[in-house]
C-alpha cells in the first residue's frame, strides 16, 4: 500500500500570535521568502510560525489524546468515531488525519527555521532559535511515534511538493527523538535554562522541558519490543534531573489558575492571549469547554461546554476523601452563574452541588448547614452510580452524562475572562509540568523494581494535596510489578485528568483495551471503565489485528509514491 506525508512549504504570511513577545509575527507576504527569512525580522517571524503550529495540534477537540479512554466518554453531543473504535473508525478518520497533518506541518515549519538559521542574518538568538526548532521537531516526532509507530523521518526543508517518503521504523524514530532531546538538554545546547524563561520568554522550549521529554521518551521506548536494557534507568535519571530536587509546593488549584500561568512548576506550555487574537470567540482554544456536560446557552451565563467528553464514573472513583485534587479538578459547587465561583462565591447562591461519592446524607446536610443562605436550595447530585438527577428522579451516572447539568465538569482549565464560545479560551495549555515529571520517575522506578523510590516520589507529590487530618501515604507494596503500573495509571489520572496524556498512557502500558472495553482480552476480563459500550471486538480490524496504533490516513497513502505498510487493524 502507498503512504505519504502531507507537508507544508514555508508558511509565509501565517498570522497567529501569542501572549509573549516571541509570538509577535510580522506579515511580510509581499517579500520573497529567501530574502525575508534571511533577515532578523523574517527569521523571528519564521520561528513564530513554528511555535504557532502547536495551536493546530492542541487548540481544538483532543480526540486523539482523550477520546475512547477510561477517563472520558460520550456526553450530550457524543464522541467522534475515534472514541468508539468500531468499523466506522478507519483510515479515513478526519480527526486522525488532522492530527497527522498538523504534526507534519509543524515539523516542516521547524525544518524551515533550521534551514534558514544557517544563512540568515546573525543575531544573539540565531543559534537559540535553531535549537528551539529542533526541540519542536523532536516533540512532534515523539507524538507521532506514540500514535502511529514508525513514520517518515524528515529533517530537511521542502520548498516544493515531495511525494515519496519512506516510512522509517518506530525504533529509528525513537532513537532520533532521544538523540535530539539528549543534545538539547545538554550543556552544549543553546536552549534557555528554565530559570531564564520568564516574562516575554515564558513558553519557549528550554533545557528543563527537554529533560522532561527525554525522560518520557525513554519511558515510552522501555515498553516497546525493541527497548534497550537501560531505558527505564535513563527515564528515571533524566526525570530526576528535570525535577532538580524541587518539591511540588504550589496549591494544586493554583497550578492551573489563569492568573498564575507563569508559575515555577510549569516547564512548557502553548501560549495564548486575548490581546493577540483577532477574534476572541474563534481564535482561542477549546480546553475549558471539553470535559463535562452541557450547561445551557448564553442566557445561563455559564461557560459554553461542548458536551463531547464527559468524565467517567471511574475517574470520580479513583479519588478518595482527603485528596484536594478532587476539588481542584472538578467544579463541585455550581453557583447561580458558573463563573461566580471565581468572582463572587460568597454571595451567589449555589444551584447544583455535585457531592463526592463518599458524602452521605448527614455530611450533605452538614454542608448545607455551613451556609444555609447560599446552599439550602441547591440541588444535590451525588457522583456515584445510582443517584438522583436534577429533577429528583433516580438514574445512573451514565445517563446523567447526557443530561444538562447532569455531572460535575472539570474546572482546572477554566478561563473566567473568556466569551461564551467553545473556542474562545485564552488559557495556556500546559504540556510539561513538575507534577508529571514526578510520575514519570515513579513509573520508571516501578519498572526497575525499585518500589521504595517509586513510593517516595508519589508521597512527595501527595504532600501538597492531602487535607489536614488525612493520611494518603502510599506503601511500597502498592508499587510492585504490574499492580504497580496500575497504581501509577490511577495516580496519573488523579494528577493529570484532562491534560491530554491519557490515550498515550494506556497505549504505552498496554492497558488500552483492558481498561476501556467490555469482554476478554489476552485472557483477562476487561474493566469496561468507558460507558460508551465499547466491546473488545470493536478493536479488531478486518485483518484480525487489534487497532492499537492509529491508522495512517488514507489521503496520505494515496498521495505517496512509496509502498509502505498500513498499521495493523486497518
Amino acid at each position: 500500500m502507498k503512504h505519504t506525508y502531507i507537508l507544508a512549504a514555508c508558511l509565509l504570511g501565517f498570522s497567529l500570535t501569542g501572549c509573549s513577545d516571541f509570538l509577535d509575527q510580522d506579515n511580510k507576504s509581499d517579500v520573497p521568502a529567501q530574502d525575508f527569512y534571511n533577515t532578523k525580522t523574517g527569521f523571528n517571524s519564521l520561528m513564530t510560525t513554528a511555535y504557532s503550529s502547536l495551536r493546530d495540534v492542541y487548540g481544538g477537540a483532543p480526540w486523539v489524546f482523550s477520546a475512547g479512554t477510561d477517563l472520558f466518554a460520550g456526553g450530550k453531543q457524543g464522541v467522534d468515531v475515534i472514541g468508539t473504535y468500531g468499523s466506522s473508525y478507519n483510515s479515513s478518520d478526519p480527526d486522525v488525519q488532522k492530527f497527522y497533518t498538523s504534526c507534519f506541518k509543524g515539523i516542516q515549519s521547524a525544518n524551515s527555521v533550521i534551514y534558514y538559521g544557517n544563512s540568515t542574518e546573525d543575531s544573539s538568538v540565531r543559534l537559540q532559535y535553531i535549537d528551539e526548532a529542533r526541540f519542536l521537531r523532536a516533540y512532534y516526532y515523539y507524538l507521532l511515534v506514540q500514535q502511529f509507530g514508525g513514520v517518515a523521518l524528515n529533517t530537511q526543508m521542502f520548498d516544493a511538493a515531495v511525494m515519496n517518503h519512506s516510512r522509517e521504523s518506530a525504533e529509528k524514530v525513537y532513537q532520533f527523538v532521544i538523540d535530539e532531546f539528549t543534545e538539547l538538554a545538554s550543556d552544549a545546547s543553546h536552549l534557555l535554562d528554565r530559570s531564564k524563561t520568564t516574562g516575554s520568554d515564558f513558553g519557549r522550549a528550554n533545557k528543563r522541558a527537554a529533560l522532561h521529554f527525554l525522560a518520557k521518551s525513554y519511558l515510552a521506548r522501555g515498553y516497546e519490543s525493541f527497548a534497550q536494557s537501560d531505558d527505564f534507568k535513563n527515564a528515571a535519571a533524566y526525570a530526576e534531573k528535570a525535577i532538580n530536587n524541587e518539591k511540588p509546593t504550589i496549591p494544586f488549584e493554583k497550578v492551573f489558575s489563569i492568573d498564575n500561568e507563569e508559575n515555577d512548576e510549569i516547564f512548557w506550555s502553548v501560549q495564548y492571549s486575548s490581546a493577540s487574537l483577532n477574534d476572541l470567540s474563534k481564535d482561542g482554544n477549546m480546553q475549558q469547554s471539553l470535559f463535562g456536560v452541557y450547561l445551557g446557552g448564553a442566557e445561563e451565563k455559564n461557560k459554553y461546554n461542548a458536551g463531547y467528553l464527559a468524565p467517567t464514573l471511574h475517574l470520580h472513583k479513583l479519588f478518595q476523601e482527603g485528596d484536594m485534587r478532587y476539588e481542584g479538578t472538578f467544579m463541585l459547587e455550581l453557583h447561580q452563574y458558573y463563573y461566580d465561583y471565581y468572582t463572587k462565591a460568597d454571595e451567589s447562591p449555589i444551584k447544583y452541588f455535585y457531592a463526592p461519592r463518599w458524602m452521605k446524607d448527614a455530611a450533605i446536610q452538614a454542608w448545607r448547614d455551613e451556609n444555609p443562605t447560599l446552599r439550602n436550595d441547591a440541588t444535590v447530585i451525588v457522583m456515584d452510580d445510582k443517584t438522583m438527577d436534577r429533577r429528583g428522579s433516580e438514574t445512573t451516572y451514565e445517563d446523567k452524562c447526557t443530561d444538562d447539568y447532569g455531572v460535575a465538569c472539570i474546572k482546572k482549565f477554566d478561563d473566567p475572562k473568556s466569551s461564551f464560545s467553545m473556542t474562545g479560551s485564552t488559557h495556556d495549555i500546559i504540556l510539561a509540568r513538575l507534577g508529571e515529571t514526578y510520575l514519570v520517575a515513579a513509573e520508571a522506578y516501578v519498572k526497575m523494581g525499585d518500589a521504595a523510590k517509586a513510593a517516595a516520589k508519589i508521597n512527595d507529590l501527595r504532600k501538597r494535596i492531602t487535607k489536614s487530618g488525612y493520611n494518603l501515604t502510599v506503601a511500597e507494596s502498592q508499587l510492585t510489578g504490574e499492580n504497580g503500573i496500575d497504581f501509577i495509571l490511577d495516580e496519573r489520572a488523579r494528577e493529570l485528568a484532562g491534560e491530554y496524556h491519557r490515550w498515550m498512557d494506556l497505549k504505552r502500558t498496554g492497558r488500552l483495551v483492558l481498561y476501556v472495553a467490555n469482554g476478554s482480552y489476552n485472557g483477562k476480563t476487561c474493566y469496561a471503565y468507558n460507558h460508551d459500550k465499547i466491546k473488545v471486538s470493536d478493536f479488531v480490524g478486518n485483518d484480525g489485528n487489534y487497532k492499537i496504533l492509529r491508522p495512517i490516513p488514507l489521503d496520505a497513502i494515496n498521495r505517496n509514491k512509496e509502498e509502505v505498510e498500513q498499521n495493523p487493524g486497518f
